[in-house]
């Protein structure tokens, strides 16, 4: 489990460090203050791969059309003030009392990173890459990605952009996944979701789902799924015809995409940005409930972010029935340096500042 984590150069942190993090984390704050880019920091220490940088990008909504007119402004964007002079760094304390550390750099010297980087690996590796770059008149940059734990180093991975877009070099390194992100807007296809619900099927947690769906709609009934056409999962309601989910609102498509994410996947860190989208107030208790047992039996770390003072509170009182397993963190700028700072708020202290009507999300 993550503890501390400390982020130096990554987009709005110059110098960021967070302590305290337990099961359930709660981030919250102003628009533009980094709620999201703590998350993604986060995300991109658990998961310091080609991937995780296009997903980031996906969310950031960074057109693939501009890294190829632009290409070495590809990487401006993950800089602190664009500035990519410096390296990024990302460390984090596990709770077990190991560190585990990603630096990102972007380095411009594209034949010498070449060189240096495939000496030991075979010809057609070498030269695949190499005939890629050549193809290009336009001048490329290449994203380093180095990860160590205990400050020994572990692992390189990096990605080339160029007019032809982005080209991963991440061969040698395996794809584990133990961390996900779910943006706030981006809407899992219903081919996947039909997916990962047959995971929850066959592990016999689709009750587990079906719990969370009475949540927003406690007159469905029963979970199918079909494959005819698209595959798809169909909920039906008490004394009603199966209906698609798609036909049931974003809430339902949201939280199943949350739900079947954890429940699927044990001993993992999942993070959710915006948590509250789609939810109405009346039902965020009970969904925070069955998050906080969900962590528990599954040993799943969850990271989320909110501007809801009602999903604010819902946290609370649902952690407070759960063994307060929630810590609360408020990102603000500095009185005086300006710089961005976070707040630590255990479930009772949060509690206490909402009833005395203390800022805890920035307004």
């Amino acid at each position: 489990m993550i503890k501390d984590i400390e982020i130096k150069n990554f987009r709005c942190f110059q110098n960021l460090k967070v302590t305290g993090f337990e099961k359930v984390n709660l981030i919250s704050g102003r628009n533009n203050i980094g709620k999201t880019t703590l998350l993604e920091a986060l995300f991109l220490n658990s998961v310091p791969r080609p991937s995780t940088v296009f997903l980031l990008r996906l969310v950031r909504k960074e057109e693939s059309s501009f890294s190829r007119a632009l290409p070495e402004r590809t990487w401006n964007n993950f800089f602190f003030q664009q500035d990519k002079s410096d390296e990024i760094l990302i460390e984090v304390k596990l709770e077990n009392g190991n560190s585990k550390t990603v630096k990102i750099c972007v380095d411009e010297s594209v034949q010498d990173f070449l060189e240096d980087k495939y000496q030991q690996e075979d010809d057609d590796i070498e030269n695949r890459y190499i005939n890629l770059i050549s193809e290009s008149e336009t001048i490329v940059s290449v994203m380093q990605i180095t990860t160590s734990i205990n400050h020994g180093e572990a692992f390189k991975t990096s990605i080339i952009s160029n007019i032809n877009g982005l080209i991963s070099l991440d061969i040698k390194v395996p794809d584990i996944k133990t961390a996900f992100f779910i943006p706030s807007f981006l809407r899992i296809t219903s081919r996947n979701l039909t997916k990962e619900m047959d995971k929850a099927r066959l592990n016999e947690r689709e009750d587990q789902v079906l719990k969370a769906f009475k949540i927003i709609d406690p007159l469905i009934t029963s979970i199918d799924s079909f494959s005819i056409g698209e595959p798809t999962i169909y909920l039906k309601r008490d004394g009603e015809v199966r209906l698609p989910l798609s036909l049931f609102g974003d809430a339902i498509n949201r939280i199943a995409n949350i739900i079947l994410t954890l429940i699927n996947n044990e001993n993992s860190i999942l993070f959710i940005d915006e948590i509250e989208n789609g939810i109405h107030h009346s039902s965020q208790k009970y969904f925070w409930s069955l998050l906080y047992n969900l962590s528990c039996s599954l040993n799943v770390q969850i990271f989320a972010t909110t501007h809801s003072l009602e999903m604010t509170q819902a946290f609370i009182e649902a952690g407070l029935e759960n063994d307060n397993l929630g810590a609360h963190f408020e990102l603000a700028k500095h009185s005086k340096t300006g710089k961005i700072v976070a707040i630590r708020r255990d479930l009772q202290t949060l509690d206490y500042g909402i009833r005395h009507h203390k800022e805890v999300r920035g307004e």
